[in-house]
């Protein structure tokens, strides 16, 4: 009895799913080809179904495309950071076959999360010969001054730290004075008296008189000059040669 009753049961869904087809196709096919419908209904269906999880359901629905773009669009991020690695590195290599000097070349590892020291580590120290008072500098001018040194790392204050200070000269008088940190991203030049001319935009180099830093780089430009805002001397604002929040390897010279 069981038996019979599941297939009157299929019969009759077979039957309707059938009539329901015929009435969905009528007029566009014949009667002729009745049996086929439910197959066709079933193929379509299906492809329904199969874009249905390609292009709504997470991981499964990502269009080709889309992950074929996506994987493009990965690698031509790679291929330009290694375009500018290279270019970076070139750059390097060929201060470091300038300068007979030369101690070490080091990466930027990190930097002081505040805003009250002008501070960056590198991932080189006493290991590699690295001291005190070096000198760190980049093919467009010093960074800054070795500071703490340990094994295998060490930090550099910042020409822009209010604590660094670095004897300099105006290039084109060859008038000197002090260059010192402002805190940010300046510099002061101190004690250039008022009656010498000085334009902006003038380069400001290393006169090396202060022992620490070679003669001759070139450390800045002129940004501001204001003659009124001292009794004897000018009130110089200085731009570093180096965009110090760009830097990303330094080179390390000896005294």
């Amino acid at each position: 009895m069981l038996k019979k009753k599941i297939f009157f049961f299929a019969v009759f869904v077979v039957l309707v799913f059938g009539l329901l087809t015929y009435q969905s196709t009528r007029g566009e096919r014949g009667i002729i080809d009745f049996p086929i419908y439910p197959l066709k209904i079933l193929e379509q269906g299906g492809s329904s179904l199969i874009k249905f999880f390609r292009n709504y359901i997470p991981f499964l629905g990502k269009d080709e495309r889309v992950l074929r773009l996506a994987e493009c669009e990965e690698e031509r991020n790679r291929y330009k950071e290694a375009a500018y690695e290279n270019e970076r590195l070139r750059s390097i290599l060929q201060l470091k076959s300038e300068r007979a000097d030369y101690i070490a070349t080091a990466e930027v590892f990190a930097r002081d999360p505040t805003n009250w020291f002008q501070i960056m580590w590198i991932n080189k120290g006493l290991s590699s010969g690295i001291a005190k008072n070096m000198v760190a500098v980049t093919p467009l001018g010093p960074v800054g001054k070795i500071h703490r040194v340990f094994n295998e790392r060490a930090n550099i204050i910042l020409i822009t730290d209010v604590n660094s200070s670095v004897a300099v000269r105006l290039q084109s008088t060859r008038v000197e004075g002090i260059l010192e940190g402002r805190g940010d991203n300046r510099c002061y030049l101190k004690y250039i008296v008022k009656d010498i001319d000085v334009a902006v935009g003038e380069n400001v180099i290393t006169s090396g008189l202060d022992g620490i830093y070679p003669e001759g780089l070139l450390i800045g430009y002129v940004t501001d000059v204001d003659k009124e805002g001292g009794e004897i001397f000018q009130l110089i604002e200085v731009a570093p040669s180096q965009y110090l929040n760009r830097v990303e390897d330094v080179v390390i010279l000896k005294k």
